[in-house]
């Protein structure tokens, strides 16, 4: 699923493709599903804790799809957030052998805002919500996908993510120093068969965001996923980032005295089931 594969990174995805769908006809499929931790680009969004997510994707013969993925967040990581929902619709098609795929995603966090983190002075108002735009070509289990956000970077200014800002105070030198727009991220992965019903993924990328220091990073992930019988499926994957110094001994938004380093090298089972 387009969504999960671009924001949530996760391996509750739905395996449905325009190809299986009927002429004139719209396939619909989804999952629901567990992981030991929630990563989005080598980053934990549930502050090293479980998720439950869920995802549903319809197909068009076309080469029309949308797709809908949910999955709860920490508000250690989003202010004042519980929960994402993410929307995606695309294109796919296919040219002398390469499949592409072009679309958008659009992240909502139902009422998060910087302005709720619990700090004094409070931060300014700004929505993490997010729209990333996305391509992708895949050839012989080899993918390049290539994103970009017109927008502000999940809600992040000199405000609430600048230079002494939310980021580390160990690192003062580390955060934003002008507008977030226009991140870019690029993502190459190769996906083989092991055997039938199981694979193996290997991902490496780099997220850029614009006018920051110590804050672009580097991410790779390796795992493997398998068919268990009966609609299951299962997984475990290792992932890690190049750690830059904004996210060291990160610190909770919700000011308990909390740290954590989301961008630390992790392990992730997962297990899901299609619905």
């Amino acid at each position: 699923m387009a969504c999960a594969a671009l924001l949530g990174g996760t391996i509750v995805t739905s395996t449905a493709h325009a190809d299986d769908a009927p002429a004139g006809k719209v396939k619909v499929t989804g999952q629901a599903g567990v992981v030991s931790d929630y990563i989005w680009r080598g980053f934990s969004q549930t502050w090293g804790k479980p998720a439950l997510q869920a995802s549903v994707t319809a197909d068009h013969a076309s080469g029309a799809y949308a797709s809908f993925f949910a999955s709860n967040i920490s508000a250690q990581y989003v202010p004042n957030g519980s929960l994402e929902t993410d929307v995606s619709l695309g294109y796919k098609t296919a040219l002398k052998g390469v499949e592409l795929d072009l679309g958008g995603v659009y992240a909502y966090y139902p009422g998060a805002n910087f302005s709720k983190a619990s700090f004094t002075p409070a931060f300014n108002d700004a929505d993490p919500r997010t729209l990333e735009l996305y391509a992708s070509a895949t050839v012989a289990g080899i993918n390049l996908h290539v994103g970009y956000i017109p927008g502000a970077f999940f809600g992040w200014n000199v405000n609430n993510s600048g230079v002494n800002g939310v980021f580390n105070a160990e690192q003062p030198q580390a955060g934003l120093t002008g507008d977030s727009k226009g991140a870019v991220n690029v993502e190459g992965s190769y996906t083989f068969a092991i055997k039938q019903g199981w694979s193996m993924q290997a991902t490496i990328g780099r997220q850029r965001v614009p006018h920051s220091r110590d804050v672009n990073w580097n991410y790779g992930r390796v795992g493997i996923t398998g068919e268990l019988g009966a609609g299951w499926s299962a997984g475990l994957a290792a992932s890690f980032t190049s750690n830059p110094k904004a996210f060291r001994n990160y610190g909770s938004l919700t000011n308990n005295g909390q740290h954590s380093n989301p961008g630390k090298r992790t392990a992730i089972l997962s297990l899901s089931k299609a619905i």
